[in-house]
């Protein structure tokens, strides 16, 4: 699942988070997927999720951490610890220059990363989790080439899992292009089944009528079948958990 849960700091009103909070916890809950990958998420959201889904750990870190600017998000993974455990993990500053170093740590968009073992079938799984800039345009096309990079140098014949809110229109938009242009695979495009709207961003309201606009992807490397694929549209007596719709898809990893 990839969920943007909208920031706890936003002035949003009656859809301030500890109004919504519940639905947020309770939206995953519901679904209970393996990986979570989360953005937009603060210390004191982290605590809460901690608290209210005990079946879950998470790995990340604020981005921004130690940078001076006072921008703080968190794009942390999620996973269910029973069943998933991570053998590395890592955070890159997509600001930062290819050689690694960091510039501009607290100002730049990041992305979370881990490598997983299941312990049911003993198969491994690469996850990344980011969100990209809204500014489109060549910042965002540099993070998706940023991350193509970094999947071209695992072990070939990975399985990668790319979750996030990306800010650009799948299927439409340069990012998109740039993002699976290097064996990136949209789980929406290629699920054999796909259910609820074409549209992720929605105001802290229903799907409009006819509105298209997927924003959050899926995006899966390597040896991964996509089973289904969808849009979760979920609400208690009329509030929604965020500004955004989580995405869920189904995946199966075959036998290596």
């Amino acid at each position: 699942m990839t969920f943007n849960i909208r920031t706890a700091e936003g002035r949003d009103g009656d859809n301030a988070w500890p109004h919504r909070k519940h639905v947020v916890a309770e939206t995953i809950g519901r679904s209970n997927p393996h990986l979570v990958g989360l953005q937009e998420v603060l210390a004191e959201q982290i605590a809460y999720l901690e608290t209210e889904l005990p079946e879950y750990r998470w790995i990340g870190v604020d981005r921004g951490l130690n940078g001076g600017t006072g921008l703080s998000e968190a794009t942390p993974i999620f996973y269910r610890y029973a069943e998933l455990v991570p053998i590395e993990s890592g955070t890159f500053w997509l600001g930062a220059p290819p050689d690694g170093r960091r510039r501009r740590r607290g100002g730049s968009r990041i992305v979370t990363w881990a490598r997983f073992h299941h312990l049911a079938t003993g198969q491994q799984i690469y996850a990344y989790n980011t969100h990209f800039t809204l500014r489109r345009g060549q910042g965002q096309l540099d993070s998706a080439a940023r991350i193509n990079e970094h999947i071209a140098a695992l072990p070939e014949g990975s399985a990668v899992i790319v979750m996030g809110d990306f800010n650009a229109v799948a299927e439409s938009s340069d990012t998109w292009e740039v993002a699976t242009s290097r064996g990136l695979r949209d789980a929406w495009m290629i699920a054999p089944e796909r259910h609820g709207p074409a549209v992720t961003s929605n105001g802290f309201r229903a799907p409009p009528e006819g509105w298209n606009g997927r924003i959050d992807w899926i995006l899966v490397g390597g040896p991964i079948d996509v089973l289904s694929v969808g849009t979760i549209v979920h609400s208690v007596e009329g509030r929604y958990p965020s500004d955004h719709y989580p995405v869920l898809a189904a995946l199966r990893v075959p036998p290596s």
